[in-house]
């Protein structure tokens, strides 16, 4: 499975999906840093993302996943400006993936992470050729919860104190969609 070629990917407006390299590392620990009491709230990798180094070694990683087709990793842009980090960690062996995101204070509920989470899905889809894509959300962030939903993805139950986070164990509700489920949404 060959990820070349899939991006840039310009899903208009101003919204365009770049490989995340390396050289994002300085806006992506930036936005982080701005962001910690939020962010802190539902991803439990927050409070060990203290630094730049940390975060340049974070996107090495993925850059290799990326490379071995076990991932999809993209840096959003609207208007050229950094607004987050979109991933999808893919199992070949069972054509699946799962899906994840953070996103910028000042993007935040514009729509952003629903388009491009359908820009993700359409790839898996597509070019990519697998059969299921999961999201997964603590049952309390809303948000979240809403992008599957407005995506169309089917609620499949939940994981019972399934995530560490900063404030203790919070159960995980899992969405997914299938291959033969998915229409695009125009998101």
């Amino acid at each position: 499975m060959t990820l070349d070629g899939l991006l840039p990917l310009d899903l208009g407006a101003g919204l365009v999906l770049h490989a995340t390299t390396v050289e994002d590392a300085p806006e992506a620990y930036t936005a982080v840093d701005a962001a910690r009491d939020r962010l802190r709230e539902w991803l439990p990798w927050v409070d060990a993302t203290d630094s730049l180094d940390v975060q340049r070694e974070f996107l090495v990683s993925i850059a290799a996943t990326n490379a071995a087709g076990s991932g999809l990793h993209v840096t959003l842009r609207q208007d050229t400006e950094f607004a987050g980090l979109m991933g999808m960690r893919i199992d070949p062996l069972h054509a699946s993936a799962e899906v994840g995101y953070w996103i910028a204070t000042g993007y935040v509920g514009r729509g952003l992470v629903t388009r491009s989470v359908a820009a993700l899905i359409g790839l898996a889809f597509g070019p990519l050729a697998l059969h299921r894509v999961q999201l997964n959300a603590s049952t309390g962030n809303r948000r979240s919860r809403a992008v599957a939903e407005r995506l169309g993805m089917r609620h499949e139950g939940t994981l019972r104190d399934a995530e560490l986070l900063a404030r203790g164990h919070v159960d995980l509700e899992v969405y997914a969609v299938l291959s033969t489920e998915w229409v695009s949404v125009g998101a």
